[in-house]
């Protein structure tokens, strides 16, 4: 393990303890990813550089994962009283099938592990870019489409259970919360 680069020394100021970085309050899980996202089957030099460690969390967990649940988790709680409605299986497809083929559990067998998180994120990409192109906050604002912005939403929040499933090996504290939210059987 290098940081930023340079291999850990006290003198240098690049040495980095377990201990400081869970003082610091920050999430343990996080750290996990960033290295399970530079981990491939070999064995390799890792490096720890701060600024792409904050660079990835927020992109990848923040901007991509996180951000799929709560575009539409207000759009339940708020007009639906929290009930999700029907699940579309045409739109599950893509999500279904890369579960099916076995490409994800294949990577993770190998310890290819940041092979399965671009694979993961890349699903991530998929289902923002769905919300994106059905906006259900456009349609929530007209009644007769209000079942339809339902259904959008149901379906976001549906891949983010499943895309949090693939991601529960690698942040298994965060997959049991994400469940509470979800309900018992999310998982």
């Amino acid at each position: 393990l290098t940081v930023n680069g340079a291999k850990m020394s006290k003198s240098r100021g690049t040495f980095i303890q377990a201990r400081t970085y869970l003082d610091t309050a920050l999430n343990p899980e996080h750290l996990r990813y960033y290295f399970a996202a530079k981990t491939g089957a070999g064995v390799d030099d890792i490096d720890l550089n701060l600024e792409d460690f904050v660079a990835r969390v927020n992109s990848d967990l923040v901007g991509k994962f996180v951000n799929i649940a709560s575009r539409c988790a207000g759009f339940i709680s708020k007009r639906f009283d929290g009930k999700l409605g029907n699940i579309d299986s045409a739109a599950t497809a893509e999500f279904q099938s890369a579960f099916k083929n076995g490409e994800i559990a294949h990577c993770y067998e190998q310890r290819d592990f940041s092979r399965a998180l671009r694979e993961i994120m890349q699903l991530a990409d998929r289902a923002n870019q769905y919300v994106d192109q059905q906006k259900p906050w456009v349609m929530a604002k007209d009644p007769a489409q209000s079942a339809q912005a339902r259904a959008v939403a149901t379906q976001a929040i549906n891949m983010f259970r499943v895309l949090m499933t693939w991601l529960a090996p690698v942040m298994p504290s965060i997959a049991a919360k994400a469940g509470q939210w979800l309900g018992a059987d999310a998982f």
